[in-house]
């Protein structure tokens, strides 16, 4: 999903009739909705990277004090040690 092209799928897969065997998809669409779409998945995945990269400068203490005390840490103590308060 994306503001610019919303919730549609361009690519559907195709299957031969008697096989179950995955062919290449077809592409119904034209060679400038295949460079809107390439640019609107990098777009997202710049934003996302740029999110994650903030809230790890954010947390940086925390995560330095993590990786100091802890090899490994499982999802609800991460979290736990992420939100509480200095």
């Amino acid at each position: 999903m994306s503001r610019k092209l919303g919730s549609l799928t361009f690519e559907k897969e195709r299957r031969p009739l008697f096989l179950d065997v995955a062919m290449a998809p077809t592409r119904a669409y034209s060679e400038n909705t295949a460079m809107e779409i390439d640019k609107e998945v990098s777009e997202l995945v710049n934003e996302a990277y740029d999110k994650v990269k903030a809230i790890i400068q954010q947390k940086k203490d925390k995560l330095e004090k993590l990786l100091l005390e802890k090899e490994v840490i499982e999802g609800e103590e991460l979290r736990k040690l992420l939100t509480e308060k200095k």
